[in-house]
């Protein structure tokens, strides 16, 4: 998915993304498919996250953050075993 588009959800512009980064209210016109492509930027953002916070000595973060890689990349399976349209 490639484009702007303002959230209906919380009013932010969104860049190239099929789910709002504020609040992830999918955009209109988002497929499963654009929807998994979202869902694995952002377990790929949130384990570069993980991975700084744990050089740092976080490792209270470091794991919480990789509860929310799991749960993008859960997100990624159960999208893409959707039907497509």
């Amino acid at each position: 998915m490639s484009g702007t588009w303002p959230c209906n959800g919380c009013g932010i512009t969104n860049a190239d993304r099929a789910s709002c980064e504020a609040c992830g209210t999918s955009s209109p016109t988002a497929t499963a498919a654009d929807l998994a492509q979202t869902a694995l930027k952002d377990a790929a953002a949130a384990r570069a996250a993980q991975v700084e916070e744990a050089a740092r000595g976080n490792h209270q973060l470091a794991d919480h953050l990789g509860n929310v890689v799991d749960a993008h990349l859960d997100d990624v399976l159960a999208l893409r075993r959707l039907p497509s349209a």
